[in-house]
């Protein structure tokens, strides 16, 4: 009857090894989003093609952004903080860009296909200085998400031509 027990307790653990060693923890998009070290675009590009002084390109990233806006950080963290933060090129003041880290917050929709955040570039064109930062927040729609890169698509319409824009963004993690 021991030697049963024993048996039967011996099978036990090796099938529970066996199935646990067969199932990865698989993050969710949560724990993927909030890295320590955040998150830097890498590119963006917009379609239909996007004028601006007369000047027309689907390379959002290279045509209009400026230098200092392109290493910012968005840093956030499972608490629902999102966190701003200029990187190593920083504008003459806060008119133009993050010269400080700025507060703000986050979610997700129910199955963590949508983020809703603030985008570090995005500005309230009506406001004046005109390049006051928009308070508003972008539903931006998960197109990828892995440890080390994050494709958002954000759709907008761009206040002084009333056109939507669709705007593929790509982070890689800092």
């Amino acid at each position: 009857m021991k030697r049963n027990l024993l048996v039967f307790a011996l099978v036990a653990i090796i099938a529970l090894s066996v199935t646990s060693c067969g199932k990865k923890n698989e993050k969710t998009n949560t724990d993927k989003l909030c890295i320590e070290k955040g998150w830097v675009l890498k590119s963006a590009t917009v379609t239909p093609a996007i004028t601006v002084s007369g000047k027309t390109t689907t390379d959002f990233y290279a045509d209009y952004l400026f230098e200092y806006e392109q290493d910012d950080i968005m840093v956030f963290a499972k608490s629902g903080s999102e966190t701003i933060k200029p990187g190593s090129k920083k504008p003459a003041d806060d008119q133009d860009g993050y010269v400080e880290d700025k507060a703000s917050t986050w979610k997700f929709n129910d199955d963590e296909s949508v983020l809703t955040c603030q985008l570090p570039f995005l500005y309230d064109l009506a406001a004046m200085p005109a390049r006051t930062f928009s308070p508003a927040f972008e539903n931006c729609t998960i197109s990828k998400l892995s440890e080390t890169e994050m494709v958002l698509i954000y759709k907008g319409v761009i206040d002084f031509n009333k056109t939507e824009y669709t705007f593929t963004l790509t982070y890689n993690a800092k």
